[in-house]
């Protein structure tokens, strides 16, 4: 007789905690959704056979290909990679999303973390809406003409509609931490959440579950996860591996995504090798590889190594006598271009983009085209499309709020899209870019709306757009922002001009940024209020 699991719709998002979790199937002593568990003669836990056997029975390309063979995938970004703009990015090419990184202790001791960290849901379900979301939909008639009022909290709203099985919609939740218990746990209560178990076979829109091996962030050293773990007990992460190999259903891929080690092309290169095959030995499905080790980050960051993702490709595909065993490169994606390079220098299956993606969410469409080669006023109408898009998408679904704020945390995240979207532009609009940034003056989608607004309405009558720094598009972007402070900086201890200033500027570029350069000085003078006339 077949026995089936069904998993309850929640009524209020979250209603497993770990305290009664481990009450209701016991979690502590025994592996729930345990497959293809094998056990030895002795009657102990075989470990590499249990992830060997489950390797070969669903093969690492197997899970890539169930998941249509992706090649443009959005990365996992903290408080970035929400629901509106993972359907944003899909709109616009991206064939896989990640979600935001999803702290596994936390996520396992409190519902209401739950709540305001995972924005997967039942495919179907409606969604009820956070106090920060109804902060943020404030202002706007929606609901057929209904305008929402601020008691509506637990007001049903629209449709989860993102990905319904896990393969045309592939979608992959990242969780963080360093105990195989905590993260056994958190991804099955993930899979919990978001579906139904039939058959041992989980049905839901979750395609796998990724282990963060690649976050640099002082929070993450202090956490005992990220790229901090990986540096310090690959044992550990193998541990975390294959316990989630044998806990989660076959199908159900496991993925790590982790930064390269120190020297590599040197003395670093065996220790790649070491982590390579020692995590296919523990039974990863998927290996995404971030070109920069630990300390590349920030200020600090260099030029992305694809040598080194091409080595982990050979690595991988030799030691696991797989030719088609699935590496996503991640680094070194500025423009469309920079895409299929990548893919023909590395042989990677697939090519992950978090940074560009996030000032250009357009950047896998099949036709787009380098910034270079557009002129000015196309790229600047391109951004402000994104921007209504996205508000649009955010009025549908918005973002849960995360670590940005119980009360404002759903439009802090827009907030900071829009940041990234119109960075360039916002720097000619200073009084703009602070009124974006104010906690008061701008909180919600109408806010947000008026201003991108207002923003578009300073461009409408430009004589002419290759005199406005935004026009440089080498020099004004997000993307850049860090690259540039790193060498202007080395520039300057040398008595040189900042590269940023002046490379790659034509004679009359650089006639109109010094002429720039005097006007800002006229307006100081003058303690005008800062807006750049244009």
């Amino acid at each position: 007789m077949m026995m089936v699991m069904i998993i309850p719709v929640r009524q209020s998002r979250g209603f497993v905690t770990r305290s009664n979790v481990r009450g209701l199937v016991g979690i502590s002593n025994r592996r729930i959704f345990s497959v293809n568990n094998i056990v030895d003669s002795d009657g102990g836990q075989n470990q590499h056979s249990a992830s060997s056997s489950l390797s070969a029975s669903v093969s690492a390309s197997s899970h890539w290909e169930r998941l249509g063979a992706p090649i443009f995938v959005m990365a996992p970004m903290v408080a970035q990679s929400d629901l509106p703009f993972r359907r944003l990015c899909r709109e616009h090419g991206t064939d896989l999303c990640f979600t935001q990184m999803i702290h596994a202790s936390n996520f396992c001791e409190s519902t209401q973390f739950q709540d305001s960290h995972l924005d997967i849901y039942h495919p179907g379900e409606k969604m009820s809406l956070s106090q920060s979301a109804v902060s943020a939909l404030k202002g706007l008639d929606v609901d057929k003409g209904v305008q929402l009022k601020e008691a509506s909290n637990q007001k049903l709203w629209t449709e989860y509609e993102e990905a319904s099985d896990g393969m045309s919609t592939p979608l992959i939740a990242q969780i963080a931490g360093h105990d195989p218990d905590l993260m056994s746990e958190a991804a099955q209560i993930i899979l919990r959440r978001t579906g139904e178990i039939i058959d041992g076979e989980y049905h839901g829109p979750v395609s796998g579950i990724d282990i963060n091996c690649g976050c640099p962030q002082g929070i993450a050293r202090k956490g005992k996860y990220g790229a901090f773990l990986m540096e310090e007990s690959l044992d550990v992460v193998c541990d975390i591996v294959t316990r989630l190999r044998q806990d989660l259903p076959s199908e159900v891929l496991v993925s790590v995504k982790m930064r390269i080690p120190q020297h590599v092309g040197t003395s670093g290169d065996a220790l790649l090798e070491e982590r390579v095959q020692k995590l296919i030995d523990a039974g990863v499905s998927l290996l995404t590889i971030h070109g920069r080790n630990l300390k590349e980050n920030k200020t600090n960051v260099a030029k992305c190594n694809w040598d080194a993702i091409a080595k982990v490709v050979k690595i991988a595909r030799e030691y696991s006598q797989d030719d088609n065993f699935p590496i996503i490169a991640n680094g070194g994606i500025e423009h469309p271009s920079d895409v299929q390079k990548c893919l023909d220098y590395t042989g990677a299956s697939a090519v992950m983009s978090s940074e560009a993606l996030l000032e250009n969410p357009g950047i896998f469409e099949s036709r787009a085209k380098d910034d270079m080669n557009l002129n000015p006023q196309h790229i600047f109408d391109r951004q402000i499309k994104f921007c209504h898009r996205y508000l649009d998408l955010c009025t549908l679904y918005p973002p849960v709020p995360g670590s940005l704020g119980k009360e404002g945390g759903s439009f802090n995240c827009m907030r900071s899209h829009l940041f990234k979207i119109i960075y360039r532009y916002l720097d000619e609009q200073p009084d703009l870019r602070t009124k974006l940034g104010h906690s008061t003056e701008t909180i919600s989608i109408a806010d947000a709306r008026q201003l991108i607004n207002d923003l578009e309405g300073r461009y409408t009558s430009i004589p002419n757009w290759d005199d406005l720094k935004s026009s440089n598009v080498k020099t004004s972007s997000w993307y850049r922002r860090h690259r540039d402070a790193k060498l202007n900086s080395k520039m300057r201890k040398r008595g040189q001009k900042p590269e940023s200033e002046l490379s790659g500027l034509s004679i009359a570029d650089k006639k109109a940024a010094l002429k720039r350069r005097i006007q800002k000085l006229k307006d100081q003078n003058k303690n005008q209020s800062g807006v750049i006339k244009i």
